[in-house]
């Protein structure tokens, strides 16, 4: 259990049984059949200052639809389940797709709320495929694009816990009727929780590493990869591109069922200053991470994003550190890389915005096993754009795909021998109040039940060394193995 958890607080049902009894409930009620004959209904309530990933554990649904989200250092974290809408897609043009009908469906939404927070709305969470393409085999129960707008969405902001809860109304439904499926919704909520937070004090969790996995590597692996990082070379001798990231990946089995909470838990822990996601529809296949690398921020008219390309290892003493971090900084290769993401960044927001700066010089910014060179950068709209408009423009970078971006994308599927799907995608969630947080999903991985497919990829420039990206690729993996040892039970 993620949260050392004595009981789980009943506060919030007598919150919700005030809430809906009170007159400015009633009002809510009359202005919302008043301007929708139909949509959703989503009332927010303060809650019980527990950690959300332990909720999401408590709520037993591990064949549901689940989302989880958190950067630990920034003391936010997210959980959200069960579906009540949502919006997939398998074809072409999955960014405008899903934009126009997040619009559509947002704004059937109607939100009743005591609570001044930009958090407290309706949410859609999920995410993109990296290619705009169809996806087969085992990304297809994702599809290319997929978000949910869940029943519940936990939030905990700081010393601070709210939930959304969403429902399907019409307009017709009685006001009684919606009194008590809010309060025996809310009530049902905690006791689910409370039941399953007794049964799991008299189940022993064995946390211990040890289960058996197989790794399905073929020995040709690494040859394979030496050859495509020689092709992707002579691509950038032929001016196809200055730089292109290919990925390769590791399958795995393991001897039991993966727990998918258990394996964020671990990573979290390791890795707080990175993005820690999960998710999960219908069950059937899980998408799970963690990631340094944030994609776009957005609070009303102002973006936050950040250039992260050019690695180098962490040192095993604190010399050893210092001398790595001299060499990236001085790095021609890694600051050539790192150029061309910030340039690209720059790029694709002067267009969309009024100002737009970034740090002088790049950054150091470390991590458990690697450290990256980083500029953040810092942008106000010129106009109303929703967030999936602007995840559309910066997706992908340079950091995962190549630059120039047309040259490198189409060669990364002829060198590439697995099928990206999510990874190194957009993953995130936006909300009605114009707050938005995408990441870019890499150091991720695919789980179907004992079925574990891992991605790590590399920036390839002209003077890359074949075995030195091979591997840096293993030890972008050992962050997804040492969890997945964890969380096999």
């Amino acid at each position: 259990m993620p949260d050392n958890i004595d009981k789980i607080s009943t506060a919030p049902v007598s919150f919700m049984d005030a809430l809906v009894e009170s007159d400015r409930f009633v009002h809510f009620i009359e202005r919302s059949r008043l301007e929708k004959e139909s949509g959703y209904l989503t009332l927010c309530i303060p809650f019980e200052n527990i950690d959300p990933l332990a909720v999401l554990e408590l709520n037993g649904d591990s064949s549901g639809t689940r989302f989880f989200w958190e950067r630990p250092d920034q003391e936010m974290a997210i959980a959200a389940g069960n579906r009540v809408a949502l919006i997939k897609n398998t074809g072409s043009n999955r960014f405008e797709k899903v934009s126009h009908q997040a619009n559509t469906l947002l704004s059937k939404v109607c939100h009743f709320s005591e609570i001044s927070h930009s958090m407290a709305g309706a949410h859609l969470v999920g995410g993109f495929s990296f290619f705009d393409q169809p996806l087969s085999g085992a990304w297809s129960p994702l599809g290319n694009a997929s978000f949910f707008l869940p029943e519940w969405f936990l939030v905990r902001d700081g010393q601070f816990s709210m939930i959304n809860i969403t429902r399907p109304w019409n307009a017709d439904d009685s006001l009684d009727g919606i009194r008590d499926w809010f309060s025996n919704w809310i009530n049902d909520f905690i006791q689910r929780l409370s039941a399953n937070l007794e049964r799991s004090r008299v189940l022993q969790d064995d946390t211990a590493p040890g289960k058996k996995i197989t790794s399905l590597e073929a020995d040709h692996e690494r040859l394979r990869w030496i050859n495509n990082v020689q092709m992707a070379r002579d691509g950038i001798r032929n001016k196809r591109y200055r730089k292109i990231v290919i990925a390769r990946d590791l399958r795995l089995r393991a001897e039991n069922r993966v727990s998918s909470t258990k394996m964020v838990h671990f990573l979290r822990k390791e890795y707080p200053s990175c993005y820690s996601f999960m998710y999960q529809l219908n069950g059937e296949a899980t998408f799970l991470g963690s990631t340094p690398e944030k994609l776009l921020s957005l609070q009303s008219q102002y973006v936050k994003t950040e250039a992260l390309a050019g690695s180098m290892p962490r040192g095993l003493t604190a010399t050893q550190d210092a001398i790595n971090e001299k060499k990236l900084l001085e790095s021609t290769k890694d600051r050539e890389e790192h150029a061309y993401v910030l340039d690209s960044i720059m790029e694709k927001l002067y267009q969309i915005t009024d100002s737009l700066e970034h740090a002088p010089r790049p950054v150091i910014k470390k991590y458990a096993n690697v450290q990256h060179l980083c500029t953040p950068v810092a942008a106000s709209l010129s106009s109303e754009m929703n967030a999936v408009d602007i995840v559309a423009r910066l997706h992908p970078t340079p950091a995962v795909g190549g630059y120039p971006e047309s040259g490198a994308l189409h060669h990364i599927q002829e060198l590439e021998q697995f099928e990206r799907g999510w990874y190194a995608g957009p993953i995130g969630w936006f909300n009605t109040n114009r707050r938005a947080e995408f990441s870019v999903a890499i150091r991720s991985g695919l789980i179907r039940r004992k079925h574990i497919q891992f991605f790590a990829g590399c920036g390839i420039v002209e003077d890359s060394d074949p075995e030195a990206e091979w591997a840096e690729t293993r030890l972008k993996f050992l962050p997804m193995q040492k969890g997945l040892e964890y969380a096999t039970e």
